[in-house]
């Protein structure tokens, strides 16, 4: 009789590890995939910054070009 309670003791309990274990495996799924959310919208961020930067340098090369030019103008001028 005691081994039969150990043994249903035992299968009881290993069945509620299993079950704990279960659930924080989802829980953890479900924070991985928040975190790759989180991750692709800091990285569109990103993107969008760099795209910002890469135009605002385009620009002042632009005005640096036309400056020169100026420049050239007003000593072949002078």
């Amino acid at each position: 009789m005691k081994a039969t309670v150990k043994h249903i003791v035992k299968k009881v309990t290993l069945e509620l590890i299993y079950d704990v274990v279960d659930e924080r495996t989802k829980e953890l799924k479900d924070e991985m995939k928040e975190m790759r959310a989180e991750y692709r919208e800091e990285f569109k961020t990103v993107k969008e910054d760099i795209k910002s930067v890469n135009s605002r340098i385009d620009q002042i090369h632009t005005r640096l070009d036309q400056i020169m030019l100026m420049l050239t103008d007003i000593k072949r001028q002078g």
